[in-house]
């Protein structure tokens, strides 16, 4: 009996682990601003380098445009949840609030757990006023990453505060 409480707390902590490290998708940068939430960027998956790395240069350059088209030519085969979420931050960041939310609905439709897609989608629900939403955005991130926090739930759970209080 002991084994096994054993063996489930390892199981456990591995998909714990595994969702927080790299389910997540998100780009990882400095925090820019956005439009009315205070985004930030979340640090917690590390960038797949050879697919999304001129993407993620552009983004550093606050380029969104240019990378929103860039992306448009990418093939992401096994990263199509990854390429969704950061078509809606550029989007997002662009200011094509209507085309965000249908990217990110898509990345979420392909991985319900992709923290990113959620924590940003939370952001455009805070710039669209539907706080309510980007709470329950926050919610299925606090139970995804149950075990230990992730990065995205802390600048969803900021943001949120901040355009609460402000």
């Amino acid at each position: 009996m002991k084994k096994f409480v054993m063996l489930i707390g390892c199981v456990v902590l591995g998909t714990q682990l595994g969702w927080a490290a790299g389910g997540g998708g998100s780009y990882s940068g400095d925090s820019g601003g956005s439009s009315s939430s205070g985004s930030s960027y979340s640090t917690s998956m590390d960038k797949p380098q050879n697919l999304f790395s001129k993407v993620y240069e552009l983004i550093e350059d606050k380029k969104f445009d240019s990378a929103y088209k860039e992306l448009k030519n990418i093939e992401a085969p096994g990263k199509q949840d990854d390429l969704y979420n950061l078509l809606g931050f550029t989007a997002r960041k662009s200011g094509n609030l209507a085309i965000a939310a249908k990217h990110y609905e898509k990345a979420l439709s392909i991985n319900a757990r992709h923290v990113g897609a959620l924590q940003y989608q939370g952001e455009l629900f805070i710039t669209l006023g539907e706080y309510d939403s980007a709470q329950q955005n926050l919610a299925k991130i606090e139970k995804i990453c149950w075990l230990f926090a992730c990065e995205e739930e802390k600048l969803l759970k900021t943001a949120l505060e901040r355009a609460v209080d402000g």
